[in-house]
């Protein structure tokens, strides 16, 4: 509830949980997280609050650079993104700007109608990404 009350758009990546679940070797770990009913959660108290909940379905975001648009194959074990443009980004930092991207395109915001741009690490605490406007600012040219 906190998530969505403290924001103005909540974006996430709508995943292909059956499809996930099928995964013999990660299918029990992905039905344990509930990724499916966090999602209607956000869903839901989005429009209690008012809120802009935007489901984005994006492929290969942990293979396209957020900086350039260069596509790299490389395995999800890769975690940090090292492309030949001087970009080093996490794996899941350089995703998230591709979700936030889409769904500032989806929606017809920007970054300054949306108004604080950050993301909740595990330990809950805020981190700011100063630089995602500017990698924004790459991505839509």
């Amino acid at each position: 509830m906190c998530l969505v009350k403290s924001k103005d758009l909540v974006a996430f990546e709508k995943l292909q949980v059956k499809n996930m679940v099928k995964n013999s070797k990660l299918g029990k770990s992905i039905s344990h997280v509930s990724w499916s009913l966090f999602t209607q959660w956000l869903e839901y108290l989005g429009k209690i609050y008012g809120r802009v909940i935007v489901p984005v379905r994006l492929q290969y975001t942990s293979r396209d650079y957020s900086s350039c648009g260069e596509t790299i194959k490389k395995s999800l074990s890769v975690r940090t993104h090292i492309c030949q443009c001087g970009c080093i980004l996490d794996h899941d930092h350089n995703a998230a700007i591709h979700i936030l991207s889409e769904a500032l395109k989806q929606t017809g915001y920007d970054l300054s109608t949306v108004g604080e741009t950050g993301t909740f690490n595990p330990c809950g605490e805020m981190t700011l990404y100063i630089d995602l406007v500017t990698s924004l600012g790459k991505v839509a040219r």
